[in-house]
């Protein structure tokens, strides 16, 4: 009993110290499956003696556009004939579970195209978990742990540039827009006579996160194109490079169901 009670104590302060790291970090996909490797690395000893399988898994995860898990399978030879469903060491399962499901409500991005789900080797040899770390860690998107704090004040001043902006058929031009903050908001910002954008700046843990609405005027009115709520600020910057399906809109008749939009767009704070 005491020890399956310091089993229980030991499992909850893992998590308790990785939810801290979601909430000061750049909780993205790539940043949640190097978590899963270090967790890998201190428990090799478990995982070897509770799992059938002992040179490697394919972990096969599954998204809500928000982020939240709904389905964690594992499987040897993967994408092969020989391919098996196969179970793995609780710990590492509630580990995997867990993980991927500390993060604030948020989109996951890999590059510009939403993730819905994720694919990716878990080794169970020392060797190869470094190798497959240090593989996703020298990507060029990856942000490393503790990296990019900023200061921002709630009058903060900024630069907004639209690099490009689509949306079905409609095409905004390049520009630059200059604001201040107003505690820590945006206000409204006009981009043309049919697109819109707001932004708020919150601050979780030590990072600061952009919340932000893309806008359409459509019948008079406002209608969101696309939010999301945790976007990072690192090095006081966000880059926004985004291509997905617009928000739909029931009863409104100008909005296309399905329609495409795709816009890159950076926030710096000066």
């Amino acid at each position: 009993m005491k020890i399956t009670r310091l089993l229980q104590l030991s499992f909850l302060l893992v998590l308790s110290s990785i939810k801290g790291l979601a909430q000061e970090n750049n909780c993205n996909v790539k940043q949640l499956q190097v978590n899963t490797y270090d967790f890998v690395l201190t428990n090799l000893d478990s995982i070897k003696k509770y799992s059938s399988v002992k040179d490697k898994v394919t972990a096969k995860l599954e998204f809500t556009p928000t982020g939240a898990i709904t389905t964690a399978e594992y499987f040897t030879a993967y994408g092969d004939k020989g391919q098996k469903q196969v179970k793995i060491w609780e710990g590492l399962e509630k580990f995997i579970k867990n993980n991927f499901s500390l993060c604030p409500e948020s989109h996951f991005y890999n590059g510009r195209e939403q993730v819905l789900n994720t694919v990716f080797e878990i080794p169970f040899t020392k060797e190869a978990v470094l190798k497959a770390k240090k593989d996703i860690e020298n990507t060029e998107d990856y942000v490393v742990f503790g990296t990019g704090k900023k200061e921002i004040s709630d009058y903060n001043k900024y630069t907004l540039d639209i690099k490009s902006l689509t949306v079905g058929k409609k095409v905004l031009e390049p520009l630059v827009k200059e604001g201040t903050l107003d505690y820590r908001r945006s206000k409204m910002i006009q981009l043309s006579e049919l697109f819109f954008m707001a932004f708020e700046v919150v601050k979780s843990g030590k990072t600061n996160y952009l919340k932000y609405k893309l806008y359409e005027k459509v019948d008079h009115k406002g209608r969101i194109i696309t939010t999301e709520n945790w976007r990072p600020v690192i090095n006081g910057k966000t880059i926004l490079s985004v291509k997905g399906i617009r928000d739909t809109h029931e009863g409104v008749k100008h909005i296309v169901v399905g329609e495409e939009f795709d816009f890159d767009i950076e926030i710096t704070f000066l």
